[in-house]
């Protein structure tokens, strides 16, 4: 039996250099003895810029098991997939019970969903995952120190709810003819042209307005042109009568 902190952490599948595509299962071992949590993580080398995003995650420590099972066709049914095709890197991070932390990497590795997709050949740790679903009633052995860890199913990533169908947007109706009415002969000159564009009370009593403010400037104009005149005329009468005498 090989105590828990000898044990080798780290993910055994996908390797390095693998070309994976489909549903793909990550295996491998997550233990400490001061175990607290694992979480699996990948980079898309292409956009290094967004950094390492978590996919997975375990409560329980794993011992040459499953620790995910990773869909890299998520998203690529509305035209937004979430693993792209291209190389990318896998991390395994064991946090420990004070939070630190030890991490694991697997490297170049590429996702290829565009070429003919290959049948997975069944191994013997994915026909006792499938006994042990097909038999859900069976009572549970004791585990012991060396036994395999009790498997709890990574969180699955949510589907992908597809964007909605941007709205075209509304046609610009285009005006025909003029806000103000056209200028035709003996229509009264712009004075009557405006008067025009409203018919209403409130446009009636305005133009009223203008006419009699119009009428008034009018008769102070003549008035005082009247007033200049007598002026004048006086003038000429005063010097005359003084030039007599």
């Amino acid at each position: 039996m090989t105590p828990i902190a000898a044990q080798n952490n780290g993910i055994t599948a996908p390797t390095g250099g693998e070309t994976i595509s489909g549903v793909v299962m990550v295996t491998g071992t997550a233990v400490h003895p001061e175990y607290l949590r694992y979480e699996l993580a990948f980079l898309n080398e292409a956009n290094q810029a967004a950094g390492w995003i978590v996919f997975a995650e375990g409560s329980q420590p794993v011992t040459n098991g499953v620790l995910a099972i990773w869909d890299t066709t998520v998203g690529q049914n509305v035209g937004a997939p979430v693993f792209p095709d291209g190389r990318y890197q896998l991390r395994l991070r064991v946090v420990k019970t004070d939070y630190n932390y030890d991490e694991y990497f697997v490297t170049n590795l590429t996702i290829n969903n565009a070429g003919p997709t290959a049948t997975p050949t069944p191994d013997e740790t994915a026909l006792a995952v499938t006994a042990t679903a097909a038999n859900p009633g069976a009572p549970d052995s004791p585990q012991t120190e060396g036994d395999t860890a009790v498997f709890s199913p990574a969180t699955p990533l949510p589907s992908l709810t597809p964007f909605p169908t941007p709205t075209p947007p509304a046609t610009p109706v285009s005006l025909t003819g003029s806000l103000l009415p056209t200028a035709t002969p003996g229509s009264g000159g712009v004075l009557g042209q405006l008067e025009a564009v409203d018919t209403g009370q409130f446009g009636r009593a305005f133009w009223g307005g203008v006419r009699l403010t119009a009428v008034l400037f009018s008769l102070m104009a003549l008035y005082l042109l009247l007033r200049s005149l007598g002026r004048r005329l006086w003038r000429r009468f005063w010097i005359n009568r003084q030039s007599r005498n």
